[in-house]
């Protein structure tokens, strides 16, 4: 057998910066004319020789080798991010491989880089105009790309001709269609200026640039408004230690998927659980729909992310087999169409969980009745669903598939098939963040707030299925206002309809409209600023079957809260745990919250009375302790 000779030259360990691996060194086989054909082989591919060059220094230690004049080699190319084996290996004359070189190979992930170029590359911009320039990634083009300077975020338009890039970046594709141009001009805002790029796989990078922007003005935006005012920090309390206990079966490889991204409240459920099993013992793997670098939401996730499309392919878990159990979060048709092949591929356990009646979402987003729907056959619905909804067949034939169901209410028990094994699942609150606050009076003051204003706060989204009783929320908050009590709404989430109308205009002036804050742990400060809390709405086929998000979270900040009768309502004592009404609409909210103030006594036993339910019934440990014997009962 042919003896092989070989080094290399490259700093060790291999550090490959921006995702591009280079190494050089040389290879030969005693006694053959021309050197082997060299590769680097690792678990995420293989790289060949791309460049070969004479090395006079290994024909003078090896004067007898004839290839040893012209053995020198470079390897250049890319590999995914990662810390990998990586072996050198060179091709025998058989045609089989053989390592000469074994040693470890970290690989950076690309770099973002971007530069503004218009109207400059550096200074101070004062007036309001397009920004233009280049955002580049080697590996894929960017998507989506925005403009972000103090509370401005401007999107882009992206993939414009860039000519004069590829000689820069040579090897890369896309450079030529790197350059992009703000779509709209800048409106009023103060601060260094940062480019946000999206790219095709989910990932999100921010560039920073020399530039800064101080446009005092726009249509929007009043000259009065000192955008340069310096911030007023709210309270801050430190995160509350949250202690796991071990669990008491054998640990388990679990799969969560979700029907859309870890920004959605379905996510808030699944994180609460997944970190505290992941926390006993288990091993805990979450799939979303779209968007993955939404899990930077979450504060310290102690699960895996990943995507449907990479759930798909099969999903390996650190012990080297796949999951035990796949939870479907629902029955809507990306889930389902994702979690019923990976079960049968993994012959794992299938539970789906259930949140809301499916049926009455679907009739009102499409605004048909169910029963129309129902009536309707496979082919027409397949067509007429979409991915993020149930479909009427086939979600009955999933919930008839699964080895067990959990639900968020008893009341969703009845779309359960007969002697199904099941579990009431009962939602919490983050208890490293929401707690008991007091009112930060001082920040009141500095907002302007004279000392009576009622304080609300509500967060989530409005869609089709809520938007009448946020409706009804504010009608309460001008109701208030109009007759002489002074009532500001905190709203943060987003629109998806529009559900004031003609209430728009008058009831603006008493809203304080945050937007929607990313991170859900940024939401206590604010909420602590709240006099009362209100879930708006009344019993009927929507509410009569959810159990909303924000409900654990309002009562674990000590605030009384205001509610109906219906779902968590029917648990609840009126005047003792809650404020509870029979209708939660505007009349009703406002006369709740008039007589609250006249009441102080009644103001401190509901505030008491919330904290004592919230830690008797509200808890991600005691929920996923009860999941994990559920699931060991499956299992077994």
């Amino acid at each position: 057998m042919s003896r092989l000779h070989g080094e290399i030259e490259s700093p060790r360990p291999l550090h490959a910066r921006d995702g591009l691996v280079s190494v050089t060194g040389w290879c030969l086989l005693a006694g053959h004319a021309e050197p082997p054909a060299v590769r680097l082989a690792t678990s995420a591919g293989a790289l060949p020789l791309t460049a070969r060059h004479p090395r006079r220094d290994v024909a003078a230690q090896r004067p007898r080798e004839p290839a040893a004049a012209h053995c020198g080699f470079t390897i250049t190319g890319r590999l995914p991010a990662g810390v990998y084996e990586a072996r050198l290996e060179a091709c025998l004359p058989d045609g089989s491989w053989r390592c000469f070189r074994a040693l470890s190979l970290a690989v950076e992930p690309p770099h973002f880089r971007a530069g503004i170029e218009l109207p400059a590359a550096t200074g101070t911009i004062t007036r309001r105009l397009h920004v233009e320039g280049w955002a580049l990634r080697h590996d894929q083009p960017v998507q989506a790309l925005s403009v972000r300077y103090g509370h401005q975020e401007i999107s882009c338009v992206v993939g414009r001709r860039r000519p004069d890039l590829p000689a820069a970046h040579p090897g890369v594709a896309h450079a030529a269609r790197a350059g992009f141009k703000s779509r709209t001009i800048l409106s009023a805002g103060r601060g260094p200026v940062r480019l946000k790029a999206r790219f095709a796989d989910g990932s999100v990078e921010i560039a920073r640039s020399l530039l800064q922007v101080d446009v005092a003005t726009d249509e929007n935006h009043a000259a009065s408004l000192e955008l340069a005012a310096p911030r007023i920090p709210l309270p801050v309390a430190p995160l509350q230690p949250v202690f796991a206990q071990p669990i008491q079966t054998r640990p388990l490889n679990l799969l969560f998927i979700l029907p859309g991204s870890f920004a959605a409240n379905s996510a808030l459920h699944v994180a609460g659980l997944a970190n505290e099993l992941a926390a006993a013992g288990h091993r805990c793997a979450v799939a979303v729909a779209h968007d993955p670098s939404t899990l930077a939401h979450h504060l310290r996730p102690s699960f895996t992310a990943l995507t449907h499309a990479q759930a798909a392919a099969g999903v390996t878990f650190p012990d080297g087999r796949g999951p035990d159990v796949i939870h479907a979060w629902t029955t809507r048709e990306n889930v389902r169409r994702l979690a019923l092949p990976l079960a049968a591929r993994h012959q794992a356990r299938l539970v789906v969980h259930l949140e809301d009646n499916e049926q009455e979402i679907l009739a009102l987003t499409l605004r048909r009745s169910f029963a129309e729907l129902d009536a309707l056959d496979d082919a027409t619905l397949d067509a007429l669903v979409p991915p993020d909804l149930s479909h009427p067949h086939h979600s009955r034939a999933f919930l008839a598939a699964a080895t067990g169901v959990t639900h968020i209410t008893e009341r969703l028990a009845e779309f359960v098939p007969a002697a199904k094994s099941r579990l009431t699942l009962t939602p919490a609150a983050d208890a490293r963040c929401f707690f008991p606050r007091p009112v930060p009076r001082a920040f009141r003051r500095q907002l302007g707030l004279p000392p009576r204003t009622t304080v609300l706060f509500y967060h989530g989204n409005v869609h089709a299925a809520n938007a009448a009783e946020v409706r009804e929320l504010y009608a309460a908050v001008l109701q208030l206002n109009r007759a002489g009590s002074s009532t500001l709404l905190l709203r943060t989430g987003l629109d998806a309809v529009d559900f004031l109308g003609p209430l728009a205009g008058e009831v603006a002036p008493h809203v304080l409209s945050l937007g929607q804050i990313l991170h859900h742990h940024h939401l206590p400060p604010l909420m602590a600023l709240a006099d009362f809390f209100v879930q708006p709405g009344r019993a009927d086929a929507f509410n009569d079957y959810r159990f909303p998000s924000k409900l654990p979270e309002f009562f674990a900040l000590g605030r009384p809260v205001i509610l109906p009768r219906t779902n968590l309502g029917l648990q609840l004592r009126h005047g003792v745990d809650a404020y509870v009404l029979d209708q939660a609409g505007a009349a009703g909210i406002a006369a709740a919250i008039t007589e609250l103030w006249r009441d102080p006594a009644l103001r401190k036993r509901l505030g008491t009375g919330a904290t004592a339910f919230a830690a008797q019934h509200f808890s991600w440990r005691r929920s996923a302790e009860a999941l994990a014997s559920f699931y060991a009962g499956l299992t077994a």
